[in-house]
């Protein structure tokens, strides 16, 4: 373990050190991009201890979440709305979108109902949680799940890595837009917090990270919607279920995330135009500061965890699903961001 913690950081430091050296007055390529390559090439090279994953998950479970509520502290409530209702629309039409293209394509290519829910779940509303989630009611076996699990993992990488670009490249200079299109089109929360740190870091685009984790977090908590629809089809014992469930894999930080987003607003009220405002605009730096280390440090954990060998042994059709999910949802939420609001 102790081996794991050193190397986590020793990346992030590497990595913050060749950041500085190779592009000090330009970001052409982030931080979080550069923690999250050295990672992966890292882990692809040399084979890690077997208690690492102990490690790994602490960071990723419990320090990334904390960086992401303490993000709350970055927008004022008023700007959480904002954000929030125009996007509720376009989460919703991409969850039945998903759900309606893969149940149409699985009947095609023959695959079962569960992976294709578990793939749906994953691309739709939260990634590898809302695998997990959905594998424990439905049941699902451990070839389904890790079947999902991947494919999750593959087409989100893909999409941390080219759509802060393509973001930036259709959306213009409209940092609002680009976040919410990363926050509604990229899998998993840890991948939506690097995509959109990168682009923040690489354009100077301050807005794109509070936009795009404010929408990846309501689609978070669309799971409270989904798992006991999912828990009503598919169990006997439903409210048991639904009720574990939800405990296990409700990403409680979403909470945080608004609590610490009033706390924002109310302390602009009371402070902004008082002799503290110095002390106040601080303090929001600082947690603002703690927030963006903390991603960070995950984009290492996160990357230490991608290895190509575990992708081998998915076959030709989970990816052929992956690939229409992750595609659906990227030009449904483009044409959205586009012709719509």
């Amino acid at each position: 373990m102790i081996y794991s913690v050193i190397l986590i950081f020793g990346i992030f430091c590497i990595s913050n050190l060749l950041h500085n050296f190779l592009f000090p007055e330009k970001f052409i390529i982030s931080l979080a991009l550069i923690c999250i390559l050295i990672a992966v090439f890292y882990t692809n090279l040399f084979n890690l201890p077997k208690n690492n994953q102990v490690v790994f998950n602490f960071i990723l479970n419990k320090v990334l979440r904390i960086g992401i509520a303490l993000i709350g502290i970055g927008l004022s409530f008023n700007q959480l709305f904002q954000y929030g209702l125009s996007s509720i629309i376009l989460i919703l039409f991409n969850i039945i979108l998903v759900f309606i293209i893969l149940i149409l394509i699985g009947k095609i290519l023959n695959i079962s109902k569960k992976l294709l829910i578990l793939i749906s779940m994953g691309t739709a509303i939260c990634g590898v949680t809302a695998v997990m989630a959905a594998s424990a009611v439905t049941k699902s076996d451990k070839n389904e799940t890790g079947y999902a699990v991947g494919v999750v993992t593959i087409f989100g990488l893909f999409t941390l890595l080219c759509y802060p670009y393509l973001a930036n490249f259709l959306f213009k200079d409209n940092n609002i837009q680009v976040g919410i299109f990363l926050g509604t089109s990229i899998h998993d929360t840890a991948q939506v917090s690097a995509a959109a740190l990168i682009h923040q870091e690489t354009y100077n685009a301050s807005e794109t990270l509070n936009s795009s984790m404010t929408i990846k977090l309501i689609r978070n908590s669309f799971l409270i919607i989904m798992i006991p629809i999912l828990a009503l089809c598919f169990n006997d014992s439903k409210s048991e279920n639904i009720q574990n469930t939800l405990k296990n894999f409700f990403p409680l930080f979403v909470v945080g995330f608004v609590a610490l987003s009033i706390i924002r607003t109310i302390g602009d009220f009371y402070f902004m135009e008082s002799h503290l405002n110095v002390n106040w605009l601080n303090f929001i730096l600082i947690l603002k500061e703690i927030s963006k280390y903390f991603i960070l440090l995950s984009m290492v954990a996160l990357g230490l965890q991608i290895k190509f060998s575990n992708f081998k042994q998915l076959g030709l059709k989970p990816l052929i699903i992956g690939f229409v999910a992750a595609l659906s949802v990227g030009v449904s939420s483009f044409i959205f961001l586009n012709f719509i609001i």
